[in-house]
């Protein structure tokens, strides 16, 4: 008989058997979707790689602090060394990303991502502009005149795609430049950037930083015959020499050199993405399970089929051959049915994701490479559920069955084995994948409820940025911060406003606290705190009131005035059982790249606020408020936070008046509530959270379906002995232990390897989770005792429905 015969049969055999192919279609259209779709969203974040020629060449280069073990940016003058020295790189382009108010005549201020960077930084990734034309050497020679490029979105929502905007004057950051290009819809490269200037027009209180001055990044492309490593070997050496001949500025810094696909998709993304790969493979493996249980039950009615295909000479290959290709032919069906699974998670996966930060070559779609996994994993499922009951089958004993007339004998013992096993696997993967959803979502439901100390209802945020060209220096920022925080004070519809450095919950900057009068050891590490700068209202604009002690006034930070603020922790854990008001304290940065701040007075103490996200910190970040002219490393972003007195939406329209008042270029963006920017924060925990809990789930009720259907297959097949057991006086209670009990013993199996693999499960994934421990009892018993209870149920109504034979009718079934 040929394949194609073969084929036939399968499908004659699965139109007859049509409850049985629904049953094992739906199971496996589950794991065979979910895995599909999981397998386009890592082909699209971790396999498919950057949109350019020879994308594995590029690398994005950082300095390394090798004493303190963490990554900072890069000078001007390492770059100019870096790149008259290497020769593992073909090219070197140096980069510094941040945000640019594009304005000119007819329209309102706009803000969009730009970086400055190196002429040559689009011909090193192989990109020309779709409009106009690309940087020159020309270009990047200071003094030269004023030029930017646009990206699409720029081009087509601000100008309307119109091709007269080459040559037109623009102002941005305050600088009027003249559009030369457009690039190509979707090329935002390196860093969601829509405007690129070349670095020749930087303000010069950014160009002419100090060596240590480390704000920049560096990309580059790997020379033909290069590689990574040779790469980082010679930019070690070039590292070491620097150290030698700047031991003030570069001892202990070494550049550090990574593919960048590679640096943007962090080690978390990645576990995460591979996680999830985990689980929807332990969810079609749980699936497999199911189908072949249930060919293991179909094949006692095919017993007597194949022993008369083997009298009639049928090889075991032969039987094998046939079975699996039905066993093949039902996974395709149902992969069918999983691709439209599939989709429909794909989609919406790429609808939750958006506005979250998503790199923009990032597209959820299907290609080439996801249509052969589809292929190869439909194939593949087929192979390995239907192996196992194929070999069983094919194993008939012919005189045996044909004796028996088809009753189980040794063959029947042999599938009850399988089915055994088969069962305490889908336990044990059950309970993994119980584990994981659990702890995702306890540290998501742990992050919901954290309380941040704030009132967050009616708060306003949105972001500015203090172009360096026109408030070159700290004076100038506190200066136009100030008018800002005077103008918001006059405004009735806003209760309270106020300029900061960020927004609760939002981080900050990491300092290092010295209390006057406490000397410290020779060798001891200084206590880090959180710092950032606000404006005299902050805290009445989110709600909190001073302890003890007072605000800050409009003239904080001039001489005589030097002062901080502190909250509650750092009050506790740093001054015990002092009171810190009119205490002194100094905070210094761990790296210093500019003055030493001096001694700050503490003249009040607030509640606690959360402002560092720290996963396994149950307790709020100590912080300092500062007044912004004592912050000397004020960056050149800004945020304002408003607490309106109604709609938070009517109050954005008066305040992009109120700050165009103040300055007229000068444009607000990201403009949202509180509540909408913590809910952003928690979003991977919601996303991934109700990933891991639906794969749970699918297994979960896979779990229960087989073991009803092993249960019902076991009542069927022993219905004879529950008829002698209860004609001798066996008792309802009895019968129905009597597959329980086999029950509990595969579900103690199951829990024991399924608990072990929880807590692997659990240290893997404890860098992401957030005051959950990987062997948290409450998690980890809660599951338990969910499988268990779902066990049993499964189990104990079709043992309950053996009770009720007739025992004269059980003895007389064949």
């Amino acid at each position: 008989m040929s394949l194609f015969q073969d084929l036939r049969v399968a499908v004659r055999r699965l139109i007859r058997d049509r409850w049985f192919t629904l049953v094992a279609s739906v199971a496996l259209a589950l794991g065979i979707g979910a895995n599909n779709a999981v397998f386009t969203l890592v082909n699209a974040v971790l396999i498919r790689s950057l949109p350019f020629p020879k994308p594995d060449q590029i690398v994005l280069i950082l300095t390394r602090d090798t004493k303190r073990g963490s990554d900072l940016g890069v000078s001007l003058a390492d770059f100019e060394d870096w790149r008259g020295a290497a020769r593992t790189l073909s090219g070197m382009s140096f980069v510094f990303q941040g945000s640019f108010n594009l304005s000119d005549e007819g329209g309102v201020p706009e803000q969009y991502s730009g970086a400055y960077v190196s002429a040559n930084m689009f011909k090193l990734i192989g990109e020309r502009p779709a409009l106009g034309r690309d940087f020159g050497p020309e270009d990047d020679r200071a003094g030269g005149p004023p030029v930017v490029m646009l990206g699409s979105s720029v081009w087509k929502l601000r100008y309307g795609s119109s091709p007269t905007v080459l040559g037109r004057t623009v102002r941005l950051n305050g600088l009027t430049a003249t559009i030369i290009g457009v690039m190509r819809e979707g090329m935002r490269f390196p860093f969601e950037t829509d405007v690129w200037m070349p670095t020749s027009q930087l303000p010069p209180a950014i160009r002419q930083q100090p060596r240590q001055a480390r704000n920049f990044v560096v990309i580059g492309r790997l020379a033909d015959t290069a590689s990574v490593d040779s790469a980082r070997a010679e930019l070690a050496g070039i590292g070491a020499q620097l150290a030698r001949e700047y031991p003030a500025t570069n001892k202990d810094m070494a550049p550090n050199l990574d593919p960048f696909i590679q640096r943007i998709v962090g080690p978390q993304i990645r576990l995460l993405f591979w996680s999830l790969m985990g689980a929807v493979g332990f969810v079609l493996l749980i699936a497999c399970s199911n189908v072949a249980n249930l060919l293991l039950a179909r094949a006692a009615h095919r017993s007597r089929e194949m022993s008369v295909r083997v009298s009639l000479g049928a090889s075991r290959w032969r039987i094998v051959r046939q079975l699996l290709v039905e066993s093949v032919l039902l996974s395709i069906v149902a992969g069918v049915f999983g691709l439209v699974i599939s989709i429909a998670g794909i989609r919406w996966f790429d609808a939750e994701t958006q506005g979250v930060g998503k790199p923009y070559w990032m597209q959820f779609t299907m290609d080439v490479r996801t249509f052969a996994f589809f292929a190869a994993v439909c194939v593949a499922t087929g192979i390995i559920f239907g192996l196992a009951p194929a070999l069983h089958v094919s194993k008939t004993n012919v005189n045996e069955i044909l004796k028996e007339g088809g009753r189980s004998g040794t063959g029947g013992i042999r599938a009850r084995r399988w089915t055994a096993a088969l069962i305490v696997v889908e336990l044990a993967l059950t309970l993994v994948l119980l584990a994981g959803a659990g702890f995702m979502m306890r540290s998501f439901l742990v992050l919901y409820r954290m309380d941040i100390g704030v009132d967050t209802s009616h708060v306003l945020t949105m972001q500015m940025i203090i172009p360096a060209r026109k408030y070159p220096t700290l004076q100038d920022r506190v200066a136009f911060l100030r008018r800002v925080d005077e103008r918001l004070a006059s405004i009735n519809a806003i209760e309270a406003a106020s300029t900061t450095t960020s927004v609760p919950f939002g981080g900050g900057a990491t300092r290092q606290l010295e209390i006057d009068g406490r000397p410290t050891a020779s060798g001891e590490r200084l206590p880090i705190v959180t710092m950032l700068s606000i404006g005299p209202r902050y805290f009445d604009a989110i709600g909190a009131k001073l302890v003890r002690g007072r605000a800050f006034v409009e003239t904080e930070g001039e001489p005589d005035r030097q002062s901080t603020i502190v909250n509650q922790r750092l009050v506790t854990k740093y001054f015990g059982g002092e009171d810190p008001i009119g205490k002194r304290v100094r905070l210094t940065e761990e790296t210093p790249t500019g003055p030493q701040p001096g001694w700050l007075t503490v003249v009040g103490v607030v509640p606690n606020v959360r402002q560092r996200n720290n996963n396994q910190e149950s307790e709020p970040d100590p912080i300092a408020y500062l007044p912004h002219l004592e912050n000397l490393t004020m960056a050149r972003g800004a945020l304002l936070l408003a607490r309106t007195r109604s709609d938070p939406g009517k109050a954005t329209q008066i305040l992009r008046e109120e700050i165009r008042a103040v300055d007229p270029d000068m444009a607000l963006f990201n403009i949202r509530t509180l509540d909408e920017v913590l809910a952003q924060q928690r979003w991977l925990f919601r996303v991934f959270g109700t990933m891991f809990g639906a794969f749970a789930v699918i297994a979960l009720v896979l779990s229960a379906v087989g073991l009803y259907a092993v249960t019902t297959y076991s009542v069927t097949q022993r219905t004879q002995e529950i008829g002698v057991r209860m004609a001798l006086g066996a008792r309802p209670a009895q019968v129905i232990w009597l597959f329980l009990r086999q029950a509990f013993v595969q579900l103690a199996i199951g829990l024991t390897i399924g608990l072990a693999g929880a807590i692997a499960v659990g240290r893997l994934l404890q860098s992401l989770l957030v005051q959950t421990s990987s062997r948290d009892p409450v998690t980890l018993g809660s599951i338990a005792v969910l499988l268990t209870i779902v066990a049993v149920a499964a189990c104990f109504w079709p043992a309950r429905r053996a009770t009720r034979l007739d025992p004269l009718v059980a003895l007389r079934y064949e």
